[in-house]
């Protein structure tokens, strides 16, 4: 994977980050269809973590499906509950505004490490044939 795909205060936790990145490829280049996941690193154990087809059924009526992410956030505190150094990394899809008011797809990186910090990175990108072209990531603060 790129380095340049990985901002510099986020190199500690290139290996999680390469991980996702390259499963989103995947994903997306096959199905044009991103489904929430995780990739958990303890003890430098890397896992990936997806849910069940059951966990996938709720819907909202416009057929976006719901409870999902709740649902990795809950199995990634479990994992970490007696580790010693756990990096987590939820992934999901989110639709980006550009400065000029142009929406475009994204990635949403929402990276823990075992101090508690939470950093979101989002990452834009385009559909290719059989791929994704990845755009330059950024992060967010969502501080007052």
């Amino acid at each position: 994977m790129k380095q340049n795909m990985i901002l510099k205060d986020q190199v500690q936790y290139a290996d999680v980050i390469d991980k996702a990145l390259h499963l989103c490829r995947i994903m997306l280049s096959r199905s044009e269809t991103l489904y929430p996941f995780a990739v958990i690193s303890i003890d430098k154990d890397m896992q990936c973590i997806f849910l069940e087809d059951e966990d996938c059924q709720n819907t909202h009526p416009n057929g976006a499906h719901f409870g999902m992410i709740e649902k990795l956030e809950r199995q990634i505190a479990i994992q970490k509950i007696q580790a010693k150094s756990a990096v987590s990394l939820l992934v999901y899809a989110a639709t980006l505004k550009t400065p000029d008011a142009r929406e475009t797809d994204g990635l949403m990186f929402s990276l823990s490490d075992s101090n508690g910090e939470n950093i979101l990175t989002l990452y834009p990108y385009e559909f290719e044939i059989n791929s994704i072209k990845l755009g330059k990531p950024f992060t967010c603060d969502f501080s007052d």
